[in-house]
């Protein structure tokens, strides 16, 4: 029942409440009415019955005495007058029906000997025996059968009546209820159509009315203050939020403005340095010194150009220049450059496995090559002395019916996906750290010491740099000390073709042999330049 009157309008429930009250009142006073009216008549009919008994033990003595049944049927005559009794008779001191009453009833519808002396109600009536005495001498016994008809006929007016009293009196209860109600369910209903207006418009000014000092007033009170707290707070929060906005603002701003300057007095440096170490002159030892401010100086360099890109990425302003590039070809010079020298120093093993027949893709070459740097000097970083690092290059091929090629602009796409994977016999990533590697400024371990330094920008810059071409970058490891592996996957397309072969591959930067550069630079900082 109060699952069903979960959604009813609190105008009804209130209403109901009364009516369901007071119904039960009256049916527990007519309930206590008739249950009083049963007990009075079965006690009254029982004291009539036992009068009526001795009167008639009382007159029939003689009749016992003379043996004389017509007059004993006489005096049972006289029962016709009261309604009540349906049946009795007198029998004698041996236990035989002398005479009955009435005189057409069969003889077996009689008890055939009298029972033990008192009454008991059986069914619908009342059964009695009682003895005929004459000075204390027993002449017989008179049995009587009395009727409980007109204990229910009452029962069915009392039942009229109440029926009758409670259609009057919800009538009654309802109309009242209509009238009475108006001050219980008005203020939780003006409460509610203020919540929704707060809910809807977030609109916290807006305030219920109080209409007493009784507990809907306390609710009505303390419901006004809250909107007033929630009102403070949700001002308090939009101007932290605004503020918030512009510490961002500024913060960007000022993130870009110093990367630049920083870049900015470095590329002076690094000429300097690259000049003097082509300086024949230079000393062996004054020729490793040089190496080593060139190498930090490319370290500081990579830390800032990645605060700009991370930069660039959380403003949208990370721009690709796409073409149909090999990647095999990028990949073998990432390898030649960056990664030969420094796994040498450590004595790490390198292998490449290239399987992939379908090596195009359609993508931002310097981009690219940035990623491959940045998983390649991570697997030099974290692969101890002696270890090991595998790459290989692998199609996976997709079904027409299920998976859809990426288009490109210069070249057809390809059904064929393009994956490189670089694996090491590293210090692996922990099953916590491995979900936030990708994270900006995460570098997995963190520690006080930062044993391998940098900013943690490289792999949240892959990432980015994987999605913007439409591809992904994964990371799996077994655990600490178990090694790593990297993959990089990409919609392959079609190689550029021109007169029907592959378009070669672009040479490097450099002086062409037999010919002369005049080279014209414009720089506004005057160490540059």
């Amino acid at each position: 029942m109060f699952i069903l009157l979960r959604n009813v309008p609190i105008k009804r429930k209130l209403m109901l409440v009364i009516l369901l009250t007071s119904s039960f009142a009256l049916l527990l006073m007519g309930s206590a009415v008739v249950v009083y009216e049963r007990l009075t008549f079965r006690h009254a009919l029982a004291v009539n019955m036992s009068v009526l008994a001795q009167i008639i033990g009382s007159n029939s003595t003689a009749a016992l005495a003379f043996d004389d049944a017509k007059n004993a049927r006489e005096i049972l005559a006289a029962l016709l007058a009261e309604n009540q009794v349906r049946a009795a008779a007198i029998y004698d001191r041996n236990g035989r029906i002398f005479a009955s009453f009435p005189q057409n009833l069969p003889i077996d519808q009689f008890p055939a000997r009298p029972s033990a002396d008192g009454h008991k109600f059986e069914r619908n009536q009342l059964v009695m025996f009682q003895p005929i005495l004459q000075q204390s001498t027993r002449l017989g016994t008179i049995y009587l059968q009395a009727n409980l008809g007109e204990m229910y006929s009452r029962f069915r007016v009392y039942g009229l009546l109440l029926l009758l009293v409670g259609v009057c009196s919800s009538l009654a209860a309802m109309g009242l209820s209509a009238r009475l109600q108006r001050h219980i369910s008005q203020p939780i209903l003006e409460l509610a159509k203020v919540a929704t207006a707060v809910s809807e418009r977030h609109d916290y000014s807006v305030r219920g009315n109080k209409h007493g000092t009784d507990e809907i007033g306390q609710l009505t009170e303390a419901f006004n203050e809250m909107l007033a707290r929630i009102g403070e707070s949700s001002a308090a929060l939009a101007a932290s939020e605004e503020d918030l906005r512009l510490a961002n603002k500024e913060k960007d701003n000022f993130l870009a403005v110093l990367s630049h300057e920083l870049r900015t007095p470095l590329t002076p440096a690094l000429a300097s340095v690259a000049m003097l170490e082509d300086d024949r002159t230079v000393s062996p030892h004054v020729h490793r010194e040089l190496e080593m401010i060139r190498r930090n100086i490319e370290v500081e360099a990579r830390l800032i150009d990645d605060l700009l890109d991370i930069n660039r990425i959380v403003h949208g302003k990370l721009d690709l220049h796409r073409q149909v590039v090999d990647v095999r070809s990028l990949l073998e010079h990432e390898m030649q450059n960056y990664c030969a020298g420094a796994a040498a120093k450590k004595n790490i093993r390198v292998s490449t496995e290239i399987t992939a027949s379908e090596t195009h893709v359609f993508a931002d070459s310097s981009r690219l090559t940035q990623v491959f740097w940045n998983l390649l000097q991570n697997a030099c970083k974290f692969t101890p002395p002696s270890g090991a690092i595998d790459v290989r290059v692998y199609n996976e091929h997709r079904s027409i019916g299920l998976n859809k090629s990426l288009p490109s602009q210069d070249g057809e796409s390809s059904l064929a996906q393009l994956i490189v994977e670089i694996r090491d016999t590293g210090m692996g990533i922990n099953g916590e750290t491995l979900p936030r590697i990708f994270n900006a400024f995460e570098q997995g371990v963190r520690t006080r010491d930062r044993i391998f330094g940098g900013l943690g920008l490289g792999l949240s810059i892959s990432r980015a740099i994987m999605e913007l071409h439409g591809g992904s970058i994964t990371a799996a490891s077994e655990g600490k000390d178990k090694g790593a592996t990297f993959a990089i996957r990409l919609h392959t397309v079609k190689p550029v073709l021109t007169d029907g072969l592959e378009e070669p591959p672009t040479p490097p930067l450099g002086r062409t042999p037999g010919r002369s550069l005049r080279v014209l630079v414009v720089e506004d900082h005057p160490d540059t330049a």
